[in-house]
């Protein structure tokens, strides 16, 4: 099952986390593309209409550069992104163990799909995406929010745990993405 990029026509976004459209190593390939779709600088305490950035997102899977792009604006949407109050500084398992929670606060009117956070062993997690959003974008969340919530210099490593057999590769209705850390 490859993403579809609809929603629910009354589905909105936080501003706040659409801030990481705009400000990351990419933003200069993709910022263009962001304004081509409507977008201009985002409220943070606005909510959007979410179809906009599915198109967006499609269109940056479907461009050049696509991986870089999409993991690039996942990074920042682990440091923009609205989180529950109870995981605000919290550390690397607590933000995994309620990543599905983080993603829910940033949308209403809609279900965002769901993620699903196995603890494989303490400083190991393996993350189920089953959602509406390119793979390249949650890993790049994954990413971020090690990179973030770990301590400086600490080593750690995402992968996709089957590359072949993940949603933007048809190979499913699911993508499970890897967390592991020294």
């Amino acid at each position: 099952m490859k993403h579809d990029f609809k929603c629910n026509p009354e589905m909105k976004i936080l501003g706040q986390t659409l801030y990481a459209y705009l400000d990351n190593v990419q933003a200069d390939i993709i910022e263009p593309i962001f304004r081509k779709h409507g977008m201009t600088d985002p409220d943070p305490e606005k909510w959007y209409p979410l179809q906009p950035v599915l198109d967006l997102l499609k269109e940056l899977q479907e461009g050049q550069g696509a991986t870089a792009n999409l993991v690039a604006i996942g990074v920042k949407i682990a440091e923009y992104g609205l989180e529950p109050e109870d995981i605000i500084a919290a550390p690397l398992p607590v933000v995994l163990e309620h990543w599905n929670d983080h993603m829910h606060v940033s949308f209403r009117n809609g279900d965002p799909g769901e993620i699903i956070t196995e603890k494989v062993h303490d400083k190991f997690y393996k993350v189920t995406q089953k959602n509406m959003f390119p793979d390249s974008l949650c890993y790049g969340l994954a990413y971020g929010f090690a990179r973030s919530r770990l301590p400086l210099g600490t080593n750690f490593k995402v992968w996709y745990e089957e590359y072949d057999n993940r949603i933007d590769n048809g190979g499913g209705d699911k993508t499970v993405i890897c967390v592991e850390w020294e």
